[in-house]
């Protein structure tokens, strides 16, 4: 809701209660991924994943903050730790035709206002 200040300092002080917990640290993750501190969020998702207790979603927000950074192959490789290989490919082929089309991927250029809709 646009309020990730407020949620990273929610996410914060719950993990001085329950430290490392990855339900908590994947949370905080996405909420550094919405507010487009990428590098922060890859951090804080790899550190949940490294968890024993890991919910595969929490690897599946990693790959996605890993193919937002433009690296394809490392986040479809991260994604197949859960997913069987054409599902794994097909989501990162979806983020990389989404990204492309917003502009956003590494190495192109955003489109020129003049050419948006």
């Amino acid at each position: 809701m646009g309020r990730h200040e407020d949620a990273q300092h929610y996410y914060e002080t719950a993990l001085k209660i329950v430290p490392d917990e990855p339900s908590v640290l994947s949370n905080l993750g996405l909420s550094y991924a919405l507010s487009k501190q990428l590098p922060r969020a890859e951090a804080t998702l790899k550190r949940a994943a490294a968890g024993q207790r890991v919910d595969p979603r929490v690897r599946q927000n990693l790959a996605l903050v890993v193919g937002l950074q433009g690296r394809f192959a490392e986040a479809e490789s991260i994604a197949r730790a859960d997913l069987p290989a054409e599902e794994a490919s097909a989501n990162v082929a979806y983020l990389r035709e989404m990204l492309s089309r917003q502009g956003d991927a590494p190495g192109r250029r955003p489109a020129s206002a003049s050419s948006r809709g």
